[in-house]
């Protein structure tokens, strides 16, 4: 299975187990003014069944896929943790870029600091639940690399000792895919800029002549 598909099925469980969260807040009324359905409703003009459609295309296939870059990214640490991380990430996005479109205030202000921390605990359980649905697709469908058979070459007598060394391990030649925390850092953080900066334009564009 391609890391792209199961970044999609990861995203549509992540999605919908954050939407039966959602109904639950609504009908319990635990935080009342968390509605991201009525918020998108209120960024496009849509109809409810529009707003719950794209909010299950953007956790799928938005998300989704994007998890699926980071996990490509970064071999470390486990899937699970990186959904916490990557949950944490959506949050952000959501209240610089998402919250002031939606009317809501940059950073979520005209809501309250306890709608906000439930909005990030919120994007936890998306992160955490896409994480581990990834990691389990893996381990379930394990992505199969084709089989080269190729000349073993030519040792010289000192890599032939190197390889008799007791000390020696395999790992020792195999090839590193992790990279290093500050391009990870770079990667996200270039995008966050990105994004504050589309915002500042559409909040200002009349300003800007635009």
């Amino acid at each position: 299975m391609s890391s792209a598909l199961k970044g999609m099925i990861a995203g549509l469980i992540a999605t919908l187990v954050l939407s039966g969260l959602m109904l639950v807040n609504q009908s319990f009324g635990v935080m009342p003014e968390v509605n991201i359905v009525r918020w998108i409703t209120a960024l496009g003009g849509l109809t409810v069944a529009s707003a719950w459609m794209d909010h299950i295309i953007v956790g799928v296939v938005i998300w989704g896929l994007l998890f699926a870059v980071y996990d490509g990214f970064a071999t470390r640490p486990a899937p699970w943790l990186k959904g916490l991380i990557f949950g944490a990430f959506a949050w952000l996005v959501m209240m610089l870029a998402f919250m002031p479109l939606a009317g809501a205030g940059f950073f979520g202000s005209k809501i309250d600091v306890a709608s906000r921390m439930g909005l990030l605990g919120l994007h936890l359980i998306f992160g955490l639940t896409l994480g581990a649905a990834y990691g389990l697709l893996g381990e379930t469908f394990p992505v199969r690399a084709p089989v080269v058979v190729a000349a073993a070459p030519e040792l010289s007598e000192a890599e032939r000792l190197r390889l008799s060394s007791p000390d020696y391990s395999f790992n020792d030649d195999l090839p590193t895919s992790s990279p290093s925390a500050r391009t990870v850092l770079t990667f996200f953080g270039s995008l966050v800029a990105f994004i504050v900066v589309v915002v500042l334009i559409a909040e200002f564009r009349t300003t800007l002549g635009f």
